[in-house]
């Protein structure tokens, strides 16, 4: 508002010393106390501090989440509710037994490949393979048990394994 006062004022005085030429030396020298863009100090100056201190406070209210506590009576059936999971299917997991088996290669390859598997089992595998055409050495979930006869299988030279359903 200051400039605006400032400005008018300028226009008045100027106005008033187009008809009157004894007062225009006084009206320059007026105008240019009073006007901030005509300082001799090169910048302009600089805006004044307000008098008066205004504070500003923030108030934030947090929305607190309260937990409703479901009450539950003795007789409730889904406090002593437990969930039902099924297991994986298990799938068998042979050793068929082949003449070209060198024993130390075939349990060397058991004992690596097949987690719970010790070198004492991995030879009672090979003999019954041997003797009876296949050896059963465990029931695992279809996965497990398709790794290790893929890991088995690609071995070199290769053993041959094979995975069936528990069910058959």
């Amino acid at each position: 508002m200051a400039p605006l006062q400032t400005l008018l004022c300028t226009i008045g005085i100027t106005a008033a010393a187009a008809f009157s030429p004894a007062h225009i030396q006084h009206t320059t020298q007026r105008t240019q106390s009073l006007s901030p863009l005509c300082s001799d100090k090169g910048g302009g100056s600089a805006i004044a501090a307000p008098k008066t201190k205004t504070v500003t406070t923030t108030v934030t209210k947090q929305k607190q989440k309260q937990e409703q506590k479901k009450k539950y009576q003795p007789s409730d059936p889904d406090l002593f509710k437990q969930e039902d999971f099924e297991d994986a299917p298990m799938f068998r997991l042979f050793l068929i037994g082949d003449e070209d088996y060198e024993q130390e290669h075939v349990v060397t390859r058991l004992v690596e490949i097949v987690e719970d598997c010790s070198e004492d089992n991995a030879a009672d595998y090979f003999k019954s393979a041997y003797q009876g055409g296949e050896a059963f050495m465990g029931k695992y979930p279809r996965e497990i048990a398709e790794t290790y006869a893929e890991q088995l299988t690609r071995s070199e030279p290769i053993i041959y394994m094979d995975v069936r359903d528990d069910k058959d």
